[in-house]
This record gives C-alpha cells, structure tokens and sequence, in this order.
C-alpha cells in the first residue's frame, strides 16, 4: 500500500483528477458519467486517507505533550532566559508538533498546491486547519492561562512589569504558534487568525481588570508608554503572526487611555480645583527672601573657598555639579528663587507635571481637551492664591506671585507642539421668549391657514440656535497675566501718586459741577479748602516722599520675584510714566485754573523732567533702564 504522505500518492491524486476532468468534459461517451462518480468516490477515499494520517500525526504529538511523565513541564519556562526548563519546555509544545511536520509535509504542500484546482482540495485543506487548531487551542489555552496568573501573582504590585511581562509573553506564543503553523502549512488561514485571538483574550482578561485599582496618573502613563511604544512598534504591527496580538494591545491601549482620562479629570477637580493652600504654601514673600539669603550664603561660600590657597580638585568637581543641578531646576524666565521648580506654587507643578506626561500619553485631540481645561483651572488657583496673598502681606505681593507664575505656565507650555483651542457648542435661547410672546399676542391666527400662521411661526422662529464658540486657553493665560500686569501697574501707581490722583478726579468733579450750575458765577478752584497752593503742595510733597521711599521697595519686590531685568523695565515702566503723567497734569491744573505765579511758585510742583531724574536717582535699575532704552 503506498505513503499517503508520499510522490506516488500525489501522482495517484493528479491521475484521479485528470480523470474527472476529462470525463467531464465528455459526458456524451458512453458510461462516462458513471466513470466520472466512481473517480470522485475515488478521489473521496484518497482524501479521507489524508484526514486520516492527519489526524493521527497530531493526535499523536498532542498525546505526547499531555503523557502523565511530561505534566510538570510549564509553557511559561519557555520565555525564561539561561534556564534548562525554557528548551525543554519549547521542545514539549512546540519541538514535538514540528517534528511531525515532516510526516505530513508532502501531502499538504500538493494541497495547497493545488487548492484552487479542485474544491474537494480546499476542503480538506481547511479541515487540516481545522484539525491542527482543534488540537493545539486546549492544550495552549490552558497553559497560557495559567502561566498569565503565575505571572500576575508574581508581579501583582508593580503593574509596569505585569503588564510588560504579560505583554512579551503573549507575544512570543503568537509567535511561536505561527512558527509552528507554519511547519505544517504555508499561508495563514481566517481559523488560525481566530484561534491567536482566542490566545490574546487571555492576555486581555488579565489585564483588563488591573486597570480599575490603578488610581495614579503616573502608572497610568507609564502603561500607555509600554503599550505603544514597546508592544506596538513598526516590528510588531508588521508581523503578520501578530496581527490579531496588536488588535489585542489597541483594545488595551484604548482601556487604558479612558481610565488615564477618568482619573485625569478626578486629578483636576481634587487635586487642582479643590486644593487648599497651606500656611507655607502663601508664604510670600518669606520664602523668595529665604531663599535668596541661602543663594547669597553659597555665593559668599564660594568665595570665600576661593580665596584659599589650596582647593581639592575632587571639591571642584562636586561643586559644579551641585551648581549646575540647581540651574538645572530654573526656569528661563529669570533667575529668581521662585524660578526653583519646588519653589512654584503646588498647583501650577502638579498641572504642568501632568500634561507633560499626558502629552506623549494621549492623541492629539484628548491631550487638548484636557490640557484647555487644565490651564483653565491652574489659572484659576493662582488667582485664588493670589488673593489670599493679598490679603494677608500686600497687593504688590499677590500681583508679583500671579504674575511670575503665569510667566511660569506661559513658558512652560510652549514646548508642547499642540492647539490650545477647543470648540465648544451651545444652544441659544433668547429667541424662544420673543417666538412665545409673538404667539401668545397673536392667538387668533394659531389655527388661520396661510403663511401667517401663528403656530407655524413659533415653530420656525422659536427654536434655539446652535452656537460655536473657540476657547484658546493660551490665550486665556495671556488675558490673565495682562490683567494680572494692569492691576500690578494700577496699584502700584496708587501707592505713589494716589493723591494726586485723587486731587485730578475732584478738580474733574468741580468742573462738572459748574457746568451743571445755573448760576454762571466764576468760581475759582484755588478757593476750594482742598485746592488752596498750600493743600496741593502738601500733595506734592507727600507724593515725592511716596517715590523716595516706595519706588525702591517696590522696584525690590520685582526683583525678588521676577529676577529678569527686561521683564522688570516693561513692567515698570508704565509706573514711571503714570507717575509723570500725575504731575504734569497737576501743572496742567495750576494753568489752566488760573493760579497765579506766586500760587505756583508756593505749589511747588515739578516738571516732567525733574520728576524722571527724581524717579532715576531712587531707582534699584537705572542702569538697566538705561541700557534698555539705548
């Protein structure tokens, strides 16, 4: 009797095939169609010879692998490195089904061959597959299985590790399960596609639930980080053993960035929103003045170890790189304490933290999502701690902390090669009321016909409209921090011209009031309590005083927390033209309301120009304004 799995038996198939085919042809011969049914019954029984040794050669390789003897052999050995159970558990499920592949080899290679030739051919190539499958899906599911449980008990506290570990596992059987396929047959079926899914729905319901205990951001983003780029690289989607693996990993991927984006936004009502500052939290200016003192102590420090005659190289060393972690941790929008990244207020780290590390996290679409409504809510807390700042040391304190930390997130943000802007949709209902009084005020005409119809016109013009609106949360940190300015310069100049601020709203006052009189007897402003020579020279003594004494402190406080001498002149600068201006006007005043020279002369009020060198010669950065303006 010869081999099934040999040429001869081929040679038989393409004869019995032959046959057919030319009785086919030739069904007018006499007999021909009985010849014809007796070569397909033929061609059957050949067939079934093929079923046959197929499903001995795999049933014995699977006998072989589940022998009492071989039962404390794991397939997870077999992704071990070094070990002596990784070969021998390689050679238990997959060396033992490759060796028999031989045994088979020249029938299935005819088949697949000659596939599209004959249906007959087809199927039983597919029942093949089939039978293959049959036998490797209990003998792996059970496996696979159990080692993803070993493995989940083994690493259940450090889920980066699980998930990497489980992930290269399943990868690794995928492909060894194509390999092995592969020994048998040449191209991939639908039914081995299916059966590497059932295998990666393991890895999926070990993983899947992990994710409902895993509360932190970081963890989270660090599994994201894993997933795609370890477990879904230009290699891995690829491979054609993988495909059914990297849709496994997607579905995870996806899981994992909805449950990142739940806890996202419990981070920022929690952590951000409803974050209550601590006593050293609004510690302003006491930190920066700290701070500062222990900067001056190591620069004296240094000096100091200069001055000595002999220096350790080895000391040197360590103290560049002690200098140069510190730089490190600055901002680069001066060189101010609060420049310090442990020196920023809690909220502003924790959202710039988090959307750098949701930003190679996420797409680009849910990354500016949640980044918007971060910076909306950062802005926010710096607000809130500003005024609390304000409250408790002085405005100029809660301006300058608002101010430096919006410069912080403004710079901060802008590596991030993103859209800050987000559509937004809502419904307007202000024509709603107007389309109801219409019907109600024209009630007769509900049930008229024509194009007049009450009802009809409620109908048309009564639905709310769709509204689209753009929200540009960088440019809502701009708005802030220009409003945040303003108040600083506002008040500022409050502290030092307020007065006479305040003298040029009553002179306004006095000037409409006469207006509004209906008498139209003149009335001097120097006969005014408020607005004799003396009084306004008293203003404008005070007001000098106010620029002698406040001018340096608050020129210091900006520098205590911005620390940039460009950022400090732009800043200043309107202060100093404000504080011209209030002069110049009073001059104005004592002109235009008919003071007379000895009026002036006792006002004492100086020029524009005396008033800029007064303003120069207080100045902590004259030099720098100097500079600048060259």
């Amino acid at each position: 009797m010869k081999s099934v799995n040999s040429k001869p038996f081929t040679d038989d198939l393409d004869r019995v095939i032959e046959s057919i085919t030319n009785l086919g042809m030739r069904l007018h011969y006499k007999e021909a169609r009985i010849y014809k049914m007796k070569n397909e019954s033929l061609l059957m029984s050949l067939l079934n010879e093929v079923h046959k040794l197929f499903y001995q050669v795999i049933s014995e390789a699977s006998r072989q692998i589940i022998d009492p003897e071989n039962k404390s052999v794991d397939i997870a050995d077999h992704v071990a490195t070094n070990d002596l159970n990784a070969e021998t558990s390689y050679s238990l499920y997959y060396g033992r089904f490759q060796s028999a592949a031989h045994k088979v080899s020249i029938i299935i290679s005819y088949l697949e061959e000659k596939v599209n030739e004959n249906e007959n051919f087809q199927n039983t190539l597919m029942d093949c597959h089939k039978m293959y499958l049959a036998e490797r899906l209990p003998l792996l599911t059970a496996a696979v299985s159990k080692a993803l449980n070993e493995i989940k008990e083994k690493h259940k506290t450090d889920y980066s590790v699980l998930f990497r570990s489980c992930g290269l596992f399943i990868m690794k059987v995928c492909q060894d399960e194509g390999n092995c396929f592969h020994h048998f047959f040449k191209h991939i079926s639908e039914q081995f596609e299916n059966y590497i899914g059932t295998l990666c729905q393991n890895l999926y319901d070990i993983l899947r639930p992990c994710l409902i205990s895993i509360n932190h951001i970081e963890v989270l983003s660090e599994l994201c980080g894993i997933l795609r780029k370890e477990m879904l690289n230009d290699k891995i989607t690829s491979n054609h053993f993988l495909q059914k693996y990297v849709e496994t990993i997607n579905q995870l991927l996806e899981d994992v960035e909805e449950r990142l984006v739940f806890r996202t936004n419990v981070f920022f009502q929690h952590d951000l929103l409803g974050y209550v500052p601590s006593t050293g939290d609004l510690a302003y200016p006491e930190k920066l003045i700290q701070m500062e003192n222990i900067a001056l102590e190591l620069q004296e420090y240094h000096r100091s170890e200069s001055r000595a005659s002999i220096i350790s190289l080895e000391s040197q060393e360590v103290s560049n790189i002690n200098t140069g972690a510190v730089n490190n941790f600055r901002s680069y929008t001066g060189n101010s304490p609060a420049d310090l990244h442990g020196m920023w207020y809690p909220t502003v780290k924790r959202t710039l933290v988090c959307l750098s590390r949701l930003y190679f996290c996420l797409d680009r679409g849910t990354f500016q999502g949640l980044a918007q409504e971060a910076l909306v809510i950062c802005v926010k807390t710096v607000q809130n701690a500003a005024n609390l700042i304000s409250a408790k040391k002085s405005k100029i304190d809660g301006c300058l902390f608002q101010i430096k930390h919006l410069l912080i997130v403004r710079e901060q943000i802008s590596p991030f090669q993103v859209d800050f802007t987000i559509k937004e949709v809502s419904l307007d209902f202000s024509h709603v009321q107007e389309a109801a009084m219409h019907l109600i005020n024209h009630r007769n005409r509900i049930f008229s016909f024509g194009s007049n119809n009450a009802l009809l016109e409620f109908l048309l013009e009564g639905t709310p409209k769709v509204k689209e609106y753009l929200i540009d949360s960088r440019k809502e940190v701009d708005k802030q921090l220009k409003f945040s300015c303003e108040e600083f310069i506002t008040h500022a100049s409050n502290l030092l011209i307020g007065n006479l601020l305040q003298f040029s709203r009553n002179v306004q006052n006095f000037v409409k009031a006469l207006e509004l009189r209906e008498n139209k007897e003149t009335i001097l402003l120097k006969t005014q309590n408020w607005a004799t020579p003396e009084q306004i020279s008293k203003l404008i003594s005070e007001a000098q005083k106010n620029i002698k004494v406040k001018v340096p402190e608050i020129q210091k406080s900006m520098q205590l927390y911005l620390a940039n001498r460009e950022t400090e002149f732009i800043l200043f600068r309107p202060i100093k033209n404000n504080v011209i201006n209030a002069f110049i006007n009073t001059e104005q005043i004592l002109i235009t309301h008919k003071y007379s020279p000895e009026d002036q002369l006792l006002a004492a009020c100086p020029s524009a120009v005396q008033i800029g060198i007064l303003i120069s010669s207080v100045s902590l950065t004259s030099e720098a304004e100097k500079s600048a303006s060259n």
